[in-house]
């Protein structure tokens, strides 16, 4: 059992390679948005700084596959201009990837009460390959390498359209795909472009105080297949909140999460029912949301006029 579980480890470790590491995967994305489309910086009144930490199919191997990032946004002048950042570690086996996201996005408003934020991003990233710690032989040229480092520059676009109850998107990531090590290896050696479309609609009503809020998301590759989540979440006088959500590569999702004053906790759980599953356990991941200007959704209908003043 022990080596089987290696033997696919490592195959999913080097098919992270061969496929130059998308994104690490983000239950959460929906209260982190940062990760996937720079358009969502300063998109609301509220500024906030978030923790987050996440450790997936925990027992497959001794060392956790750990995804930990910090990200901050702030809107600016009206909420026309919004910034925002993102600082993250992803280790996957002997892959560490260490990188920092400085993002711009510009709003205005298009029809009804729909608006447009446009969102670009300078990212840098450090990339690490250490297989010190594999503890196999193998004649493959990425795993008999000894220690790499290469600092990579690239960039993200995405667009956003929303309203007070609704939003769409798209977003690019890692548009220049850069090389991910200096050594010539024939497998693709760079970071593949990540292309993501979501959507989201929630409503509340007035008398129960409960309110609903349904999303999903569609991320491709150009070496992978559409992969989706489908989440959907029930909030409680906007205190306390439980959700449920599917991905397709069969993972069930629970979430749960509340607010308190200028915090709200975050918690869920990933199940993975396929074959990854027989060898690992569960996800588990952790936020942590600190609002320094707390507030709501943008009011557009009042705000248009700061637009026309622009």
């Amino acid at each position: 059992m022990k080596y089987n579980k290696l033997f696919f480890f490592l195959t999913c470790l080097l098919g992270n390679f061969v496929y130059s590491q998308q994104l690490p995967l983000n239950s959460q994305y929906i209260y982190n948005p940062l990760v996937i489309n720079p358009a969502f910086s300063g998109i609301t009144e509220s500024s906030s700084i978030i923790l987050m930490n996440r450790n997936q199919w925990t027992g497959f191997v001794d060392e956790p596959i750990r995804t930990t990032s910090i990200s901050a946004h702030h809107a600016l002048n009206n909420q026309k201009h919004g910034l925002g950042s993102l600082l993250f570690s992803d280790r996957t086996g002997a892959i560490n990837i260490h990188g920092l996201d400085l993002m711009y996005s510009f709003k205005f408003p298009i029809f009804l009460n729909y608006n447009l934020s446009l969102g670009i991003s300078s990212n840098i990233y450090q990339y690490v390959f250490d297989d010190s710690n594999l503890n196999t032989a193998t004649f493959d040229p990425i795993v008999n390498s000894e220690i790499q480092k290469k600092i990579n520059f690239d960039s993200n676009f995405g667009f956003l359209v929303y309203d007070d109850f609704l939003f769409f998107g798209a977003s690019i990531v890692n548009l220049i795909q850069s090389k991910v090590l200096n050594q010539d290896i024939n497998e693709p050696n760079q970071f593949a472009r990540n292309y993501y479309f979501f959507g989201g609609y929630n409503f509340t009503d007035e008398v129960t105080k409960i309110g609903f809020e349904q999303s999903f998301l569609l991320k491709k590759t150009e070496f992978t297949d559409f992969q989706y989540d489908i989440n959907l979440k029930a909030i409680f006088n906007n205190i306390f909140w439980l959700g449920a959500g599917y991905r397709s590569n069969d993972e069930l999702i629970a979430l749960f999460g509340f607010n308190y004053d200028k915090f709200s906790l975050i918690y869920s759980i990933d199940y993975n029912y396929g074959e990854i599953g027989n060898y690992s356990g569960a996800s588990h991941e952790f936020s942590l949301v600190f609002y320094f200007r707390k507030g709501s959704n943008i009011n557009w209908e009042n705000n248009r006029i700061l637009f026309e003043n622009f």
